[in-house]
């Protein structure tokens, strides 16, 4: 099911995304709804970081880096596990 909205968008916003769709094969809509996706698919992972930190405590440095690092490599395409850090 698809729902139709109206949305504004700045010129510069506007001409951004129509440039970012027609490079990535998408419509206008297409590209938003997935930007829109992507977005809560991160806040979806913040709400549940910081419900595991309640539980477990704050990441420590290291966590933190193992993180950085794995995400790094996913961006970058290369596969593998990052390596498991002990918790304090």
């Amino acid at each position: 099911m698809v729902v139709k909205r109206s949305v504004s968008l700045g010129d510069e916003v506007a001409a951004a995304v129509e440039q970012a769709a027609k490079e990535d094969g998408l419509s206008f809509s297409a590209w938003l709804s997935r930007a829109a996706e992507q977005q809560l698919r991160i806040r979806q992972g913040l709400r549940g970081v910081a419900s595991w930190e309640a539980e477990a405590g704050s990441l420590s440095a290291e966590e933190i880096a193992a993180g950085e690092d794995l995400l790094a490599r996913l961006l970058s395409g290369v596969s593998g596990m990052a390596s498991r850090v002990r918790r304090r």
